[in-house]
C-alpha cells in the first residue's frame, strides 16, 4: 500500500466523459423493455411461495420473472406481511393482520382487513396498482381464505390467500 494516499506533484489529467451521449442509448433501450413489459413492469427473481425459495433453471441459473408476474408477486408478499414487523419496509406496505382480528366481530375484521389490503397494494412505489376490486372473505373454523382482485396497469391479478386466525401459516394460491 503506498505511503500517500494523495501523492503531491503528479500530474493527472482530467478525462472529459460526455454522459449525455451514453444517456440516449440506455433511454432507447428502456423504451424498447416498457414496451415490451409495459410502462412501470419490470422483471425480477421468480420467487416460489410454497418453497420459500427463489426458483432455479435447471442450469442452476436463478429464473426471471416477467414484469406482470413480479408485480403480481409483490401483491402477494405485501398480502402475506405483517404490517410493522420488518424495519425494512416502509409503513405503507404490508398489512396489520394482528390488530384487525382483535376487531369485536367479523364484520368489523372484514371492514379493517378490507381498508388494510387496499391501502397497502395502492402503495406499490412503482405505482403499477390502478385499483383493488373485490375482497371476499370465507371464514374456516381456525382461518379466513381472502379473494382479491387486482387491477394492474396492464392485467388483472386474482390472489387467494389463507389468513390464520390461530397459529397456522399463511397459504397463497
Amino acid at each position: 500500500m503506498p505511503d500517500n494516499l494523495f501523492p503531491e506533484g503528479e500530474d493527472y489529467e482530467d478525462e472529459y466523459y460526455d454522459f449525455d451521449e451514453d444517456e440516449g442509448e440506455d433511454e432507447e433501450a428502456e423504451t424498447e423493455d416498457d414496451e415490451e413489459e409495459g410502462a412501470g413492469y419490470k422483471s425480477s427473481i421468480f420467487f416460489d411461495f410454497d418453497s420459500g425459495d427463489f426458483v432455479t433453471t435447471h442450469d442452476g441459473k436463478l429464473k426471471e420473472a416477467s414484469g406482470y408476474e413480479a408485480w403480481r408477486q409483490w401483491c402477494i408478499k405485501t398480502l402475506m406481511t405483517q404490517r410493522y414487523a420488518c424495519e425494512a419496509y416502509s409503513d405503507d406496505i404490508a398489512i396489520d393482520f394482528e390488530s384487525a382480528l382483535q376487531a369485536g366481530t367479523r364484520d368489523e375484521i372484514e371492514s379493517i382487513l378490507q381498508r388494510e389490503i387496499e391501502e397497502a397494494l395502492m402503495a406499490d412505489p412503482s405505482e403499477r396498482t390502478l385499483y383493488v376490486g373485490a375482497i371476499e372473505f370465507k371464514w374456516e373454523a381456525d382461518s379466513c381464505v381472502i379473494f382479491v382482485q387486482i387491477q394492474g396497469i396492464d392485467g388483472t391479478a386474482d390472489i387467494e390467500f389463507r389468513l390464520p386466525t390461530e397459529t397456522s401459516e399463511r397459504e397463497v394460491k
